[in-house]
Formats: structure tokens, sequence, C-alpha cells
């Protein structure tokens, strides 16, 4: 029988770490983590931003220069290619937490492949606060979150939505482990 996955969406610096560390620490149940960070940093150091993988570039919003990374073909192969891992380990009886920066197309693949064994969570939290945690971290592209947040969660519908700087992260995973309970 096929385990639940939990997708995480959410902009840059929104969270979603340290939400899906909070869950695994609160489960009863083993849950893997599968994080896109993660097969981005597959690649070698300074090859993620080529074009055929997750390109960079400058868009100019409200005055400002932002950030955004696109998936090239390859990029876009290896994201499906997750998808895809986090649909076979839900089949072969894992509990899966997904840590995601997903458009709607990417959402309706993920519940297209889960059906009803899939939880969509918005992680969010205010612009004022996304633009502090990526300035505090010092590994973030700088704007990456601002840019991200005008487009990420367009036409999305969420089964949850929460908000991780009004919530603490062990008080939010107890709230997504009691629906998922329920």
């Amino acid at each position: 029988m096929p385990k639940t996955v939990i997708i995480l969406n959410g902009v840059s610096s929104s969270g979603k770490t340290t939400l899906a560390k909070a869950i695994q620490k609160y489960s009863h149940e083993i849950w893997l983590h599968v994080a896109m960070d993660n097969f981005i940093a597959m690649l070698p150091d300074g090859r993620e931003f080529d074009r055929e993988w997750f390109p960079m570039a400058e868009v100019s919003r409200e005055g400002e220069v932002l950030p955004q990374m696109t998936n090239g073909p390859s990029g876009e192969a290896l994201l499906l290619e997750m998808r895809r891992l986090v649909r076979g380990l839900s089949e072969t009886g894992f509990n899966v937490i997904v840590d995601e920066v997903a458009k709607a197309d990417t959402i309706a693949d993920y519940r297209a492949r889960l059906g009803n064994n899939c939880l969509v969570v918005k992680v969010d939290a205010p612009l004022s606060e996304l633009k502090r945690r990526e300035r505090e971290r010092g590994d973030r592209l700088i704007g990456l979150a601002c840019e991200q947040s005008q487009r990420v969660h367009n036409g999305i519908s969420y089964d949850l939505e929460v908000d991780t700087h009004a919530q603490t992260p062990d008080a939010l995973a107890r709230l997504i482990l009691e629906r998922i309970a329920a």
C-alpha cells in the first residue's frame, strides 16, 4: 500500500527544510526527506546554473532587479526523476516529505502520480521575513525569495497553508501530522 507524501512547497527561505526536520522529529513513523536543493547539489560546483540545468536570469520587478532561476532541459529532466523517485518510495512503503519550489504544473504532476496519498502544503512567511532570512543565511541569492514569491504559488490549490513566521516549526509539524492522521 502506498504511503503518504507531504509536499512542502514554498519559495527560498520560507522554512521548508526546517519544517521537514520538525515533522521527522515529532512523527512516530519514519519519514524520508527528499529536497530539491539536494538534487541540484548533485551537479558539479558552478555548473548548476548552466543553460542546460538551472539558468539564472535577471528580471525587473517594481524597480528592483531580481535573480530568477529557471529549469533548463536537463534540470527539468532531473526534477522529473525526483518526482518519479518520490512516487517509487511511496509505492515501496516509505513516507516521504518533499521540500520543493514548484509551480502549478509540477504540483499537478505530483498529484497525478500520487493520487490521494499526498498532502500539498503551502509554506510561506511575510516577504519582509523572507528577505531577512535570505540575508542572514548567507548562502542564498539575495532577491530570489522576492522573485519567487510573485509566481510560485499561482494557480495551486493547497490542502493546507502554513506561515512559518506566525508559528514555530514544532507547532506546524504537529499541525501537519494531525492533518495526516485525520
